[in-house]
């Protein structure tokens, strides 16, 4: 009994080995496009609602996501206050940006990035949707900066806690 709890904890520790906890910076939060497909032309793959930016052109590409009007029922809509329409700039040989969208107007919430020793997991939690009425292109997304990485991310989605 003795013997296989110590190789259980070794398996244990092992798998834990060169893990560690990657302290992420706010970026950013507000609306974004969401990516739209033609009909029949949905893709064979779900697309992820993560994002890794690492480098200046992917990141132009996300913020061209970002749309310059608010969403209003007034005419004309009031320009959007998002402060990544500014386009701050990134050190993409220091920083990689992750952003997770979703097609509900509550925010992503980032709970945990922890580096392995062959990916990068990254902990998501989506809150309970609350009932509002929005157009189905727009969703919202929140974007941290962590330290560069080479590593394959993966992500895994935590359900809100009720």
């Amino acid at each position: 009994m003795i013997g296989r709890l110590g190789l259980v904890l070794m398996v244990g520790l092992s798998w834990t080995a060169g893990a560690g906890d990657i302290q992420p910076k706010d970026f950013g939060k507000g609306i974004i496009n969401l990516l739209q497909f033609a009909p029949g032309k949905v893709p064979k793959v779900k697309p992820s609602p993560l994002t890794v930016v690492r480098d200046a052109k992917a990141y132009a590409r996300f913020l061209e996501r970002i749309p310059k009007k608010q969403i209003s029922r007034t005419r004309p809509a009031p320009p959007n206050s998002d402060p990544l329409l500014k386009r701050p700039p990134i050190d993409f040989t220091k920083h990689t940006l992750l952003a997770v969208c979703r097609p509900a107007m509550t925010r992503a919430v980032f709970t945990k990035i922890t580096s392995a020793k062959l990916e990068i997991l990254v902990t998501v939690e989506f809150p309970r949707e609350e009932i509002a009425a929005r157009p189905i292109h727009i969703g919202t997304y929140t974007a941290v900066l962590i330290p560069k990485i080479k590593k394959p991310v993966r992500l895994r989605i935590v359900g809100a806690q009720r």
